[in-house]
């Protein structure tokens, strides 16, 4: 049952907590139903309710157990003080109309419509009022080897390592673009407004007659251009657009490691050609939406 699961000392503090305010218990015969923490007396926890009854909550070990289990400290065996025995008998007090019958308790999840448990209403509750990552969708749903999804998340939170950054850490780093050469290396830059990736965001998305939305010089976010274009692409084409920049930003991506790394001279008909050999293998290991297209990537 939920009693014995929730308060297990193999759980995490975060569950407990969770479950806590989750549930609520309508009392049967209390075999259940955790006496202090469960949420059963006027649809909240005696821990909450009557926080003054700490002295007792201590003074008791057994919390799985029910109520009746406290008779022990009523009868002189236990070792409460004059205070204590003063908020045990508030709590008595509390307690005498309480009933217990032969029927099993009834434990209500409050985080459904339906009142029964589900992992999905609890996985949404863990994250209710999380701040969201707004790209996710374009970049998790999307048909793409895992490595290219990875890059694009820690692109877009500004995660990789380019000369931006290798600067900040007096590391050893170029000093201006190793595609262009014209400016600092910044990932914003290397993925939209240096001159190499525009020419090959024109030649992706010019089959599309997507042309006009190829990236300007003074973008601001790589994660708002993706998304504008996105916008401007009809409902059955985004998938397979959202594959194609994904593709577009990781070929330009290892181009730029081939020049840091291999010393290649940078090159747009290098990417092409190589992009054209990726876009071949996506389509055959799976990338329908890609294939849908029917683009043919000219020379």
């Amino acid at each position: 049952m939920w009693a014995v699961t929730i308060y297990s000392n193999t759980s995490h503090p975060n569950s407990r907590a969770l479950f806590s305010i989750a549930v609520t218990t309508e009392v049967g015969n209390g075999r259940n139903t955790l006496f202090w923490t469960d949420r059963w007396l006027h649809g909240s926890s005696i821990e909450i309710l009557h926080h003054w009854f700490l002295r007792v909550f201590r003074q008791e070990p057994a919390r799985n157990k029910w109520w009746l289990k406290l008779s022990p400290i009523w009868n002189g065996q236990g070792s409460l003080s004059w205070t204590g025995i003063r908020e045990f008998l508030q709590l008595w007090d509390c307690l005498l109309n309480i009933n217990l019958t032969d029927q099993e308790d009834c434990h209500t999840w409050r985080l459904d419509a339906s009142r029964s448990y589900s992992s999905k209403s609890s996985y949404k509750a863990f994250f209710f009022g999380a701040v969201t990552f707004e790209p996710w969708q374009r970049i998790w749903k999307t048909w793409a080897p895992s490595k290219c999804k990875m890059f694009l998340w820690l692109a877009i939170q500004n995660r990789c390592w380019r000369a931006d950054r290798l600067a900040k850490r007096g590391l050893y780093h170029p000093e201006k673009c190793p595609l262009c050469d014209q400016e600092e290396e910044t990932i914003l830059h290397l993925l939209t407004t240096c001159v190499i990736a525009r020419q090959v965001w024109f030649k992706l998305l010019n089959p599309f007659n997507l042309a006009d939305l190829v990236p300007q010089i003074n973008e601001r976010s790589f994660a708002d251009w993706w998304r504008e274009t996105i916008s401007k692409v009809s409902e059955q084409h985004r998938k397979g657009v959202n594959t194609l920049i994904t593709l577009g930003a990781w070929s330009i991506w290892k181009h730029r490691n081939a020049c840091v790394f291999e010393g290649i001279s940078p090159s747009v008909s290098t990417i092409w050609r190589e992009l054209k050999t990726e876009h071949s293998l996506w389509c055959m290991a799976g990338a329908k939406k890609l294939l849908e297209l029917g683009l043919a990537l000219a020379d």
